[in-house]
């Protein structure tokens, strides 16, 4: 959810070379506010257009906030969604990327605060027993960038990210039968496609890591603070959205885990960095 703090001006649809020949202009122009050329740097790849909506408090200049989603997909997980009915063609786009969604918040040096969604990735890859269209996070305009006006005095991340896990994942148990039956799978659970939020490691009190779960606690994404006008606020998820298999009670291999495989569980669904710097 985004809460405006005053009406914006708004330039949508720029393109990272529009961008580039508005710098070149405004550098002839005395007091022009021109955007850093490190957005287009940084937006050169995966960006779909540049979105400038000055925000906050009233001020000369503009500070960029982009995210970028550089994650990728593990094959075995797209060839077990091809193995489900998946159109193969469907995992063959250049730059496919997971979904992935963060909740950003912008506090200026004035107190006020705008809290918004960054979304970015494939909305295509899905199980295809599931309706795309039910699930609006999927099916919404991407977002990755946003400009503020100048006097921002933080940038951070509200929760870690959430990934969407585009498959079914089961949870299996072995039943160990009795005299006359053999041990025997059995499906405790089935989770559907959904977002999952990533979670960091478990540490003990020395910082020892005690499970491995999605994110290393020194990736722990720090806020920005006090970026300056005309600089650039990046955030970056990085890392390979993957699943493990088990065999299920059918006898097939699944995505799933055995109920008594914790490191299976507690690593779902992949490993990820997530970094936050001002350029």
């Amino acid at each position: 959810m985004e809460t405006k703090a005053n009406k914006p001006t708004v330039w949508s649809g720029f393109s990272p070379l529009a961008v580039l020949l508005a710098l070149a202009l405004c550098a002839a122009v005395p007091g022009c506010d021109a955007l850093n050329p490190a957005f287009v740097d940084f937006a050169s790849t995966n960006f779909d257009g540049i979105d400038v909506q000055p925000q906050g408090p009233t001020s000369p200049g503009h500070v960029v906030i982009a995210f970028r989603n550089d994650t990728v997909f593990d094959e075995a997980l797209l060839q077990s969604l091809i193995n489900a009915g998946l159109d193969p063609a469907l995992t063959e786009v250049e730059g496919l990327r997971p979904r992935v969604r963060i909740l950003v918040r912008v506090t200026f040096v004035n107190g006020e605060q705008i809290q918004l969604e960054f979304n970015d990735g494939s909305s295509t890859i899905v199980h295809p027993a599931v309706d795309v269209l039910n699930f609006p996070d999927l099916t919404r305009t991407g977002r990755n960038n946003l400009v503020v006006q100048c006097d921002v005095a933080r940038v951070e991340l509200v929760t870690l990210p959430s990934v969407f896990v585009p498959l079914f994942f089961e949870t299996i148990r072995i039943d160990d039968g009795d005299d006359d039956t053999d041990p025997f799978r059995v499906q405790v659970d089935t989770a559907p496609p959904q977002f999952v939020t990533l979670r960091e490691d478990d540490t003990d009190q020395f910082g020892n890591t005690l499970t491995l779960r999605n994110v290393d606690v020194r990736d722990r994404p720090a806020p920005a603070v006090g970026p300056n006008c005309g600089s650039v606020v990046t955030i970056t998820i990085a890392g390979t959205l993957r699943a493990p298999f088990e065999i299920n009670e059918f006898g097939a291999l699944v995505p799933g885990v055995l109920n008594t495989n914790f490191r299976g569980i507690a690593a779902h669904p992949g490993r990820f960095s997530i970094n936050v710097g001002i350029r």
